[in-house]
């Protein structure tokens, strides 16, 4: 008899599959083939699996004798596939195990003496079903990743699986809406519509197949694998025309709650700091790191501590931790990687609440110092002290005046942007390139190893955190898939998080491990994970901060029309190339603006969009204009061209560097960069801005959105797609 097609399906107010009672049957039916110590199910056996949680399947049967085959015939009707079944038969269709358009009993009489004479003493049975017809192959599969758990894939089908290579990922189990952007995230996405004269496919029916797919994985963590392969559509309905289900010999880890939570308040806003190492050297981290600390204007307590004691920079030191007046709230390691042992021993017994370790020479260099950042974390544990590193950077938090970094000064000006980053020496790098451009940053953390304290713990702080309106990370390596996806969707429902991914590639990961001991992962796998949470992911360290930027200081689009204000022909036809190949609108400009500002402007201005203003933009002109069209209804985004870093005969006095960089900004830039603060706040809708020449100075940050100015209008049109899609993902954009 056919499969039964029983439905178990929840409802659940989230969106994602609610839990349900393992279908009884499909439980049998894995358990007895784990028993047996089967590598996989058969096509019948798997089918009778799907088909159990609702997904649908082609009626069908298993006959062991020509009679049998007959009677199914006859009983089925109409076109008719027969294939060979049997434990050690594993690529039907290569040795012509498969016959496809069966039409009647003679012929299934017929082809199923062919089908026991070419598997021969490997046939167990032969598999009769109803044919499935359609024209279009689609793919639904399951794979287990070893960080983040189940993943989903869909895609093109058949043939083209390979071919093409069409396939986007999503984790299990998947939200309605995980659901419905993974359907939109093939190339061929086209294909899910009218086709042919096939009419669309029915969705609905198409994302239940894929809701079921999770919904097996969650409760059959014997199942490895899943590949329904193709999934024809038959008229507008996905069937299940072949199926293969891999089993595995161990079932997946459940990974355990951590059942220690670090201390993140005393590591970034400390009301005392030992120093341990300290110096008046320079030249040493013990040295730099007290001196960056006086420099940031640091209000509390500073304690430097070096065995020989002294005077370092006006502060008398300590012998030893013992020796303190009073327990720090942190201690910053500045010695060797063999001393962070006693040390951290002095620690504990003194009450330091936390410690950040500077020093290498851990996991990233082998298992020697794998042995040695186990022993640093069994002491931090048997103390409960917080441990952030080895092997990082240090800190800032400009909630404190707090700098507490080694060799490198981080001294940019306040913000609402916060990163955390995995790589030493590329964070200071990123927190650098913020104050040079003029961007503030509220806080900087260098995660190092993660012996203890991992960059999504200090993103579970962050969340809470009100002087951070956006997170920009730079991670290398995820080895909690689990926590990853929990922290992210947590805080994305709050504030926009930024990631660049290091380490993808097969040598990008090597080099990870050797830097930082991260486990690198699979790219496709983390971009699902990312898109799944909400998070905006990017490519390069400059759009990393143009992102982080553009979220923490513009308001989020409400849509993806965009209109380009230029005092330059050219740079507006880039930006509306831009504009479109990032997906983005160029929208039609209103008649109702043209006559506004046809009495601003001069007769031969463009009155179309780019806005071309043929450099009459200056002054009160200038001034009228961006006013006029970011309150224009039909504009959801505004690009500003070459209102700033324009060369003139006089540019108030502002210095020019080697490489045209002007210093700071012209009495006039600094009066258009406020009114595009005021509209900001006013209307909601974000104006990004594109110098001439590029400006080194920090924009008016007097509200709650502050002007951001991007490098080109590929960078502006990119930050766009991204703070629009963001609005969407999470749900705001209806």
């Amino acid at each position: 008899m056919a499969p039964e097609h029983k439905d178990n399906r929840g409802t659940g107010s989230s969106g994602a599959a609610a839990a349900v009672a393992v279908e009884p049957k499909a439980a049998d039916l894995v358990r007895r083939a784990v028993a047996a110590g089967a590598g996989a199910l058969g096509e019948w056996e798997a089918k009778t699996l799907l088909a159990a949680y609702g997904v649908p399947v082609p009626e069908g049967t298993i006959v062991t004798s020509e009679a049998e085959a007959v009677t199914a015939a006859e009983r089925l009707g109409g076109k008719l596939a027969m294939k060979a079944v049997g434990s050690e038969i594993h690529h039907k269709t290569e040795g012509g195990l498969v016959v496809l358009g069966i039409s009647g009993a003679s012929e299934a009489a017929e082809t199923y003496r062919l089908l026991r004479r070419r598997a021969g003493q490997s046939l167990e049975g032969v598999l009769v079903e109803r044919m499935v017809q359609g024209n279009r192959e689609l793919l639904v599969g399951l794979k287990r990743d070893p960080v983040f758990g189940p993943v989903i894939a869909f895609g093109l089908g058949g043939v083209l699986t390979e071919v093409l290579g069409d396939i986007a990922l999503t984790l299990a189990p998947p939200s309605a809406r995980d659901v419905a952007e993974l359907l939109e995230s093939i190339r061929s996405r086209k294909i899910l519509g009218a086709f042919r004269g096939s009419p669309p496919v029915d969705r609905a029916a198409l994302s239940k197949v894929i809701e079921a797919i999770g919904r097996i994985a969650l409760d059959f963590p014997e199942i490895a694998e899943i590949d329904v392969n193709p999934l024809l559509v038959e008229g507008d309905r996905p069937v299940a025309a072949d199926a293969v289900v891999i089993l595995s010999k161990a079932a997946s880890a459940v990974r355990e709650a951590r059942p220690f939570k670090p201390d993140l308040q005393a590591v970034l806003t400390p009301e005392s700091v030992a120093i341990v190492g300290a110096s008046d050297d320079i030249r040493k981290w013990g040295g730099s790191a007290l001196r960056n600390l006086l420099d940031g204007g640091y209000q509390g307590k500073i304690y430097p501590v070096n065995p020989r004691g002294g005077v370092f920079f006006g502060i008398q030191a300590y012998a030893s931790i013992a020796d303190l007046p009073e327990a720090a709230d942190l201690a910053l390691m500045a010695v060797g990687g063999q001393q962070v042992k006693g040390v951290l021993e002095e620690c504990g017994r003194r009450g330091v609440r936390a410690v950040v370790v500077l020093a290498a020479g851990f996991s990233e260099t082998g298992a020697e110092g794998a042995a040695l950042e186990r022993e640093i974390l069994e002491i931090a544990a048997r103390y409960g002290i917080t441990l952030v590193g080895p092997n990082c950077m240090g800190l800032m938090s400009n909630e404190k005046s707090f700098h507490a970094t080694g060799f490198v000064a981080l001294h940019p000006p306040k913000g609402k942007l916060s990163f955390v980053s995995q790589s030493g020496s590329l964070g200071p790098g990123v927190v650098n390139t913020c104050e040079r451009r003029g961007i503030g940053v509220e806080k900087f953390v260098s995660v190092g190893n993660e012996a203890q304290v991992s960059a999504f713990d200090v993103l579970d702080y962050l969340r809470d955190d009100p002087a951070t309106e956006c997170v920009m990370m730079y991670l290398e390596g995820i080895e909690d898939g689990a926590h990853f996806v929990d922290s992210a969707r947590k805080t994305t429902a709050r504030k926009p998080v930024v990631v660049l991914r290091g380490g993808l590639t097969e040598s990008g990961g090597r080099a990870a491990a050797s830097h930082t001991g991260a486990l690198a992962g699979s790219a496709e796998v983390f971009r699902a994970a990312a898109r799944q949470s909400g998070v905006v992911t990017c490519g390069t360290v400059e759009e990393l901060v143009d992102l982080g930027a553009c979220l923490a200081y513009l308001p989020l689009p409400k849509g993806r029309r965009v209109a380009i204000v230029t005092n330059g022909g050219g740079p507006g036809v880039l930006a509306a190339d831009e504009v479109a190949l990032n997906g983005l609108e160029l929208v039609d400009i209103p008649e109702s603006l043209v006559l506004a500002l046809d009495e601003l402007l001069p007769s031969f201005w463009s009155r179309r969009n780019p806005l071309d203003l043929v450099a009459a933009g200056f002054g009160d002109v200038g001034l009228r204009v961006i006013e006029q069209v970011t309150r224009c209804a039909d504009v959801d985004a505004v690009l500003a061209l070459n209102f700033l870093g324009v060369p003139s005969t006089s540019d108030d006095g502002r210095g020019r560097r080697p490489g045209g960089e002007f210093e700071g900004f012209s009495t006039w830039e600094w009066s258009f960069l406020e009114l595009c603060s005021t509209l900001m706040e006013e209307t909601g809708k974000p104006i990004i801005n594109v110098p001439d020449h590029p400006v080194q100075g920090v924009p008016p940050q007097s509200g709650r959105y502050s002007p951001v100015i991007l490098s080109s209008p590929r960078a502006a049109a990119r930050a766009l797609d991204r703070m629009v899609w963001c609005e969407w993902h999470n749900g705001i954009l209806q």
